[in-house]
């Protein structure tokens, strides 16, 4: 896609596109952080979660604009945002989102398999009846969207499975750095499902999982849930290679 220069960046969408990915972007609270810090937060929001794809052009006017400030708060936080890797910045183009390296998603599924794997085993020692019994009905749930061929819901059913298992460990810091851990990873999932040939595949691959929390077993449920977040690194990787 080619991109005209613009003096102060822009956001806008890829050519063809009539969402507005700045939609989102409301009337700034009143917080005692600086404005930078927000404007930041909401973009980053926008990043992580594929409202603002890889290669789209951050415009700062058009963000200024939509948020009632001036350009440096925007200018800042598009700083703060490069600095994080998920901006970039260059001379005579402006910023655009950052596209998602095979760096950036071996990392992060390393630290995924090593704190979801942990968390899975101290949950199922945790395990009471009637959590076994929700989870059981979070799988139903899971094997309902592969009847009926929806990925958007089966996307909530996994995630609704997986957090209802780590809530069952009361590590709530431990959870909190899986949650924002899987915000990160968003920006890979549209990949990882493109990778799978069917949901039957998708939902199949939690069987040994759901096995081990119905037979109690901790240590096989840090080995299904590490082997499971190692199968979608696999996939992702592959795919990023491939369009390499």
């Amino acid at each position: 896609m080619t991109r005209t220069a613009e003096p102060d960046g822009v956001l806008g969408a890829a050519a063809g596109t009539t969402v507005d990915p700045l939609a989102d972007l409301h009337e700034m609270p009143a917080a005692a952080r600086t404005l930078s810090i927000t404007v930041a937060d909401r973009l980053r929001r926008l990043i992580v979660t594929n409202r603002l794809r890889p290669g789209d052009p951050l415009r700062l006017a058009a963000i200024a604009d939509r948020l009632g400030v001036s350009v440096q708060p925007v200018r800042e936080a598009v700083r703060l945002l490069a600095a994080e890797g998920l901006v970039v910045v260059e001379p005579h183009r402006g910023a655009y989102v950052a596209r998602l390296s095979i760096e950036d998603v071996e990392e992060l599924y390393v630290v995924r398999v090593g704190l979801e794997g942990l968390m899975a085993r101290v949950a199922t020692e945790r395990l009471a009846d009637a959590d076994v019994e929700e989870l059981r009905g979070c799988f139903a749930t899971m094997r309902q969207t592969e009847a009926a061929d929806d990925r958007p819901g089966f996307i909530a059913a996994d995630r609704a499975f997986h957090q209802r298992l780590y809530e069952a460990g009361q590590r709530p810091r431990l959870l909190a750095r899986i949650l924002d851990l899987w915000d990160a990873s968003t920006r890979a999932r549209p990949i990882l499902y493109e990778a799978w040939a069917t949901l039957e595949d998708a939902v199949s691959d939690h069987e040994p999982l759901l096995r081990a929390i119905t037979l109690r077993d901790p240590q096989a449920a840090e080995a299904a849930t590490r082997a499971h977040l190692e199968g979608a690194a696999s996939r992702v990787l592959a795919a990023l290679r491939a369009r390499a």
